[in-house]
C-alpha cells in the first residue's frame, strides 16, 4: 500500500518562498511584455516613417541596405561594422521584405529578454527579486520603443542577459553543453557589437574554482575558441578583401576616437565631426587611434582622465543622449503616449541602488557570488561603453541586467532584514538617486569650469597642416585650433545675440606666423548677416552652415592674443553663444567679466617646430 505524504501549510509556504511557483509569473509577464511590444510595434509601423522608410543619415538606413544587398548576393567591400546584425539577424528577417518579420521578431526577443531578467534576479535575490526584476525589465519605455526599428540594441539585450543567465546557471553547476552554449552565444554577442568582449571574465569566475587549475584552463581554452568560431567566417572575409590581417569589423578605431579627442563630447554624436576627430580619422593609417589617446593622456594627462570619468558618470546619468530615435518617435504610438512606461533613469537608479547594495551583503538581501556576477557584468559592460562614448541607445542592451540589480534591491527593501541593514539600504538608495539624477547637473555647472581650468589650462590647441576651416588665401601651414569653449551637445551653451562687444584672449601654446588669422564663430540660426569688427578692422560677414569664418587681425604680446570683437548691424534670427561649462577668465562681454567663455575657435598660423 502506497504511503500519501501530507505537505502542510508551512512547508509549502516555504517552498513558495524558495521560488517553486516563480516561473509561471515569470512567463506572464513576458507574455505582456511581448503583446506590448508588438502592439507598440505594430502602431509605430504604421504611424512612423522611420521604421519603414528611415532617413539616409541614420544607422537603421545603412543596415537595412546592407542587410537587402547581401540577399541580393552583393556583399559589402568588407564588413565596416560588427557584421551579425545586418549580415545575418537582418536578411532572415527581410527574406520576404516589410518590417513586419523584424517587428515580430524583436519583439520575441524583447519578451524573453523579460523572462531571463526575472530569471537572472531570482538566482540573486530569490522570488520576489525575480518578479520584481521582470516587471522592471518588462515596463522599460527604452526598451519598448526600440522594438520595431532597425537597430541592434534589442538583440544585443538578448544576449548580454542570455550570457548572464547562462553564468549563472554555471555558476551553480558546470555543464559542458552550457559551457558550449555560453562560448558561442558571447561570440555572436562580439559579433553584434564588440564591447562585449567584456563578458569574458565574467564567464571564466563563474567557473573559476569548479574544478583544478588544469581543467579550468581547458575550459578556458575551449571557451575562447568558440567565441571566436562564430567570428572567423568573417575575419577571413575581411583579411582576404584587404590583404591583411583583419577582425570581423573595421571600424573600431572611428568609433573609439568620437568621445576620445580633446575637441569632443563624451556623450552624443556632433554633426558635422569635430575637426579634430576628422584630422585623427584623415591620418589613422600613419597614427592609429590608441596611440594618438596615449600621446594626449602623456600631454594632458588630467584632461584625458577627467574626459574618462565624466563618460563613467554619464553613463549612469538620467539624460539620455538620443541617436536615430527619441521620445518624439515614440509618442506616435498611442499606447507609449497613453502609459506612463518606466524611463531609463528609474531602471538606472534601481539598477545603481541594487549594485550598492552589495554592501549591505551580510543581511539576506542577495546571494552573494551570483550576485558578483551580475554586479560584475553590468559594472564591466559601463566601462567598456564609456571607454568609447555615451549615446543613449548603447545603454538599451544593459537594461535587462539594471532590470534584474533593481529587483533584488526592491526585494530586499521589502524583506524583513535587520534595522540597520534597512537603514544601510535607504542610504545607499539615496546615493543612487544623486549619482543619477544630481551628480552630473552638480558637477558640470559648478566643479567642471575649475577643474577643466586646472588640467587644461590653455584649451584646446590641435595642430593642423592645412587649415581646418575655409580659408580663402590661407597663408601656409601649420596651424594651430584654439577654443576655450567646449562642445555644443555638452548642454552649457547659451545664446548672447548678434550685437555685443567682447573682449576675448587666447593662449597659443607657440608663438604665430604673421599677423591674421581665422576667426570662426558658432550660430545658432542657419543664414544672416553682420558687421564685424575685430582689432579695429571692420568687416562685413554672413553666416553659413551655422558658422561665421573671418579673417582678422592678430596681436600676439606676452604669449597672449586680444581680440577686440564686435557685432553690429545684423540681419537674421540668429546668435552666437558662451558656454557656462568654461570659465578661464579670458572673455569680457559687454566690458564685464563673463563667468563663461565665447564659442570661438582661433585658426593661428604658426612657426614650424
Amino acid at each position: 500500500m502506497k504511503t500519501v505524504r501530507t505537505v502542510s501549510a508551512g512547508q509549502a509556504n516555504r517552498s513558495s518562498r524558495k521560488g517553486g511557483t516563480v516561473f509561471p509569473y515569470l512567463a506572464l509577464i513576458a507574455l505582456g511584455a511581448f503583446l506590448v511590444r508588438f502592439i507598440v510595434s505594430w502602431q509605430l509601423i504604421r504611424n512612423d516613417p522611420a521604421v519603414t522608410a528611415p532617413s539616409p543619415i541614420t544607422d537603421m538606413k545603412t543596415y537595412l541596405d546592407l542587410a537587402d544587398g547581401i540577399l541580393r548576393g552583393d556583399f559589402p567591400k568588407n564588413f565596416y561594422y560588427q557584421p551579425f546584425y545586418y549580415a545575418v539577424f537582418l536578411p532572415l528577417c527581410r527574406i520576404f521584405g516589410g518590417v513586419w518579420l523584424l517587428a515580430l521578431a524583436q519583439s520575441l526577443l524583447g519578451g524573453i529578454s523579460v523572462y531571463l531578467a526575472g530569471l537572472c534576479a531570482r538566482f540573486c535575490g530569490g522570488r520576489k527579486a525575480g518578479i520584481f526584476g521582470a516587471l522592471l525589465a518588462g515596463c522599460c519605455a527604452i526598451s519598448i520603443y526600440f522594438t520595431p526599428y532597425a537597430l541592434l540594441e534589442v538583440l544585443q539585450a538578448f544576449w548580454i542577459v542570455l550570457l548572464m543567465f547562462l553564468a549563472l546557471r554555471l555558476n551553480h553547476k558546470f555543464s559542458m553543453g552550457l559551457w558550449t552554449a555560453a562560448g558561442l552565444v558571447l561570440g555572436c554577442s562580439i559579433l553584434t557589437r564588440g564591447n562585449c568582449w567584456c563578458f569574458l571574465p565574467v564567464l571564466l569566475y563563474a567557473v573559476f574554482r569548479q574544478a583544478p587549475w588544469k581543467t579550468f584552463l581547458t575550459r578556458a581554452a575551449v571557451l575562447l575558441v568558440l567565441v571566436l568560431l562564430p567570428q572567423l567566417p568573417f575575419a577571413a572575409y575581411n583579411t582576404w578583401q584587404n590583404g591583411r590581417l583583419s577582425g570581423p569589423s573595421t571600424a573600431g578605431g572611428a568609433v573609439l576616437a568620437f568621445g576620445n579627442t580633446p575637441e569632443g563630447a563624451p556623450a552624443g554624436l556632433e554633426i558635422p565631426y569635430p575637426k579634430t576627430y576628422e584630422l585623427w580619422l584623415s591620418r589613422e593609417k600613419e597614427i592609429s587611434i590608441p596611440r594618438r589617446m596615449w600621446e594626449w593622456f602623456k600631454a594632458e594627462p588630467g584632461a584625458f582622465l577627467e574626459q574618462q570619468f565624466e563618460k563613467v558618470m554619464l553613463f549612469w546619468d538620467a539624460v539620455d543622449y538620443p541617436n536615430n530615435i527619441t521620445e518624439l518617435n515614440a509618442q506616435k504610438s498611442p499606447v507609449m503616449q497613453t502609459v506612463r512606461f518606466l524611463p531609463s533613469s528609474v531602471l538606472l537608479f534601481l539598477g545603481l541602488a541594487g549594485l550598492l547594495s552589495w554592501f549591505c551583503r551580510r543581511g539576506r538581501t542577495m546571494r552573494r557570488r551570483p550576485y558578483l556576477l551580475l554586479t560584475a557584468a553590468i559594472l564591466l559592460y559601463a566601462l567598456s561603453i564609456s571607454a568609447f562614448y555615451i549615446l543613449a541607445r548603447f545603454r538599451v542592451p544593459v537594461m535587462p541586467l539594471l532590470a534584474a540589480s533593481g529587483g533584488v534591491f526592491i526585494a530586499g527593501l521589502l524583506r524583513r532584514n535587520p534595522f540597520s541593514i534597512r537603514i544601510r539600504l535607504i542610504g545607499l538608495g539615496a546615493l543612487a538617486v544623486f549619482i543619477v539624477f544630481g551628480f552630473m547637473p552638480l558637477y558640470s555647472m559648478v566643479y567642471e569650469p575649475l577643474v577643466i581650468s586646472a588640467v587644461r589650462p590653455l584649451g584646446v590647441q590641435t595642430e593642423f597642416e592645412t587649415s581646418p576651416y575655409d580659408w580663402p588665401d590661407q597663408p601656409d601651414g601649420p596651424y594651430l585650433l584654439i577654443t576655450d569653449h567646449s562642445s555644443a551637445l555638452k548642454g552649457g551653451w547659451g545664446g548672447i545675440g548678434s550685437n555685443f562687444t567682447v573682449i576675448k584672449t587666447f593662449l597659443p601654446k607657440r608663438p604665430p606666423r604673421g599677423g591674421r588669422a581665422l576667426l570662426v564663430l558658432p550660430v545658432f540660426g542657419p543664414e544672416g548677416s553682420a558687421v564685424l569688427t575685430v582689432n579695429g578692422e571692420r568687416q562685413s560677414v554672413r553666416v553659413r552652415k551655422n558658422l561665421i569664418c573671418a579673417e582678422v587681425p592678430v596681436r600676439y604680446e606676452n604669449g597672449k592674443i586680444q581680440l577686440d570683437i564686435t557685432l553690429s548691424e545684423a540681419v537674421g534670427d540668429w546668435t552666437c553663444a558662451m558656454d557656462s561649462r568654461r570659465d578661464y577668465g579670458r572673455t569680457l562681454f559687454n566690458g564685464k567679466p563673463a563667468p563663461c567663455e565665447l564659442a570661438a575657435f582661433l585658426i593661428l598660423p604658426v612657426s614650424g617646430r
